[in-house]
């Protein structure tokens, strides 16, 4: 590289031209005759005014040319590029730094389309202007080695729920999808599809499948995605964030069934609501449950909540009212219908707000009747005759609980059903007291004839108030509650019969 200085560019100039003036001088006076060289100091003498001034514009002509003609060849082959600083150390020289963006723009699109998404760390990249006579700059050599000292790190999520760091991912769509997995699960995306019950209505009425309308899905808690440097060692497996954040990972907690124990009794007895345990434990059916049964009653604290309002409607069934007529030639029990309600029909809309998939709010925000029902009439008998039924049965126990229901229970015919409360036990109507005393597996018993295709079985009782033959009238006191025959507890026993075949309790009552 050639780098010149002015002084030196002076002093060369001026030696040319005194090399120049010699020899102009010297071949002068090589052709000039004697004469002439005579007369040549007077000639000089006349010129010797005037040489000092013309050598003098001479030269500095001659100077000047030089300096012009030198400075626009140095110019026009002097090169402007950059030194090229990578964390404070030099790594070579580059044209243009528009080279160097681009290779660290392509850099950092490679590291953010890889699996692991890599960052370049910030301020990595300086530049110093240079220039040089007659250089170019390695531009391939320099970017070869920017591209192998750009330092990254890691950089990925945190998911913050209600302030609170929960898991840290390195993609955001991670992120996303957990929080969309929730928002399905509690309110699935078939919700068009999918055929939800009002809270005050029966899905067996219903003549039409509902519509469902979204109206709005959000979480309670504050929910942020926050980009931010990673560890690796920290990162959160997505399904054990979902598990946690819908579950809140509780420890598993179960309970033993114990002898004389009812849904509703452990419910209270351990402070876990029978919804809690019904969902945990859906092997079982119409309360059936014995000694020795282990049951989950784990309860969930999930992480995050989900609200959701959706506007259901349906078409429901209106019932036909029912007119009674009264007729003094019929018996009390008898009845006879004049004429056969008809259905109805109205479409009506609720507005539904629920909290992780449980209702908690219903408002019936729009009914219309589109066909009403028809009135069906009865004639009913008001004739009293004391020991014949009036086909209407009260609770045989005040202050009454169901313990169990009829159906199979520890694969046998449970035929009635079980009750607690005061210990009289009262007639459910009118009738005859037809058996007082001992059944197989009932313990003690009493069997009311009600005289109008009804019997009524009384079982398990410590004592009896009545005698066979003994006309009782509905809510007479029959016997007192006990814990005979095969019986887990004290609580009655509660049949119906009707032209001997074994009838529901309940559907009467």
């Amino acid at each position: 590289m050639t780098d010149f200085k002015k002084p030196d560019r002076l002093r060369s100039a001026g030696a040319i031209l005194k090399r120049s003036f010699r020899q102009v001088r010297s071949t002068c006076l090589k052709g000039m005759t004697v004469v002439q060289q005579k007369t040549q100091p007077a000639i000089k003498y006349a010129l010797q005014r005037r040489k000092p001034i013309m050598i003098a514009s001479a030269s500095a002509v001659a100077v000047v040319g030089i300096l012009i003609g030198t400075q626009q060849y140095v110019q026009a082959h002097t090169n402007s590029y950059y030194k090229v600083l990578l964390n404070g150390q030099p790594i070579g020289e580059i044209s243009s730094k528009q080279l160097v963006e681009e290779a660290v723009q392509a850099k950092s699109a490679q590291l953010a389309s890889a699996d692991v998404t890599y960052q370049l760390n910030d301020n990595q990249v300086a530049y110093e202007e240079v220039s040089a006579f007659n250089k170019s700059p390695d531009d391939e050599a320099t970017l070869q080695a920017l591209n192998s000292g750009l330092k990254s790190h890691p950089v990925g999520v945190k998911l913050v729920v209600g302030g609170k760091t929960v898991a840290f991912f390195y993609k955001q769509q991670t992120a996303y999808e957990i929080l969309q997995r929730i928002k399905d699960k509690f309110v699935p995306n078939a919700a068009a599809k999918t055929q939800v019950k009002a809270l005050a209505f029966d899905t067996a009425q219903a003549s039409e499948e509902p519509t469902r309308v979204v109206k709005s899905v959000s979480f309670e808690e504050d929910i942020t995605i926050i980009p931010t440097d990673i560890n690796p060692s920290e990162l959160a497996d997505p399904e054990d964030v979902f598990k946690k954040l819908t579950t809140g990972n509780p420890a598993k907690r179960t309970y033993t069934v114990q002898k004389g124990d009812c849904i509703s009794c452990i419910a209270e007895k351990t402070g876990v609501p029978s919804d809690v345990i019904y969902a945990n434990n859906p092997w079982i059916q119409d309360d059936e449950i014995k000694p020795g049964d282990e049951l989950d009653i784990t309860v969930k604290k999930p992480v995050v909540h989900v609200t959701s309002e959706e506007e259901v409607t349906e078409i429901e069934v209106i019932d036909p009212p029912v007119e009674i007529r009264k007729s003094e030639d019929m018996k009390v029990g008898q009845s006879k219908t004049l004429r056969e309600g008809k259905d109805g029909k109205k479409q009506v809309t609720y507005r539904l707000v629920k909290n992780n998939g449980m209702m908690v709010e219903e408002e019936q925000i729009a009914s219309q009747v589109l066909e009403p029902a028809v009135s069906t009439i009865i004639l009913k008998g008001t004739k009293v005759i004391p020991s014949e039924g009036t086909g209407k049965f009260a609770w045989p126990v005040s202050n009454h609980r169901i313990t169990s229901y009829m159906g199979t229970r520890w694969g046998k015919l449970h035929k009635g059903i079980d009750m607690v409360g005061d210990k009289t036990i009262k007639a459910a109507d009118n009738g005859t007291v037809e058996f007082v005393g001992q059944k197989t597996g009932y313990g003690n018993v009493i069997i009311i004839n009600h005289n109008n295709g009804f019997e009524t079985l009384y079982g398990h009782l410590k004592s009896f108030s009545v005698k066979e033959g003994q006309v009782v009238s509905k809510g007479d006191k029959i016997g007192i509650m006990g814990n005979t025959g095969e019986s887990t507890g004290t609580h009655l026993h509660f049949e119906v019969h009707l032209n001997g075949d074994l009838k529901n309790p309940t559907s009467y009552l």
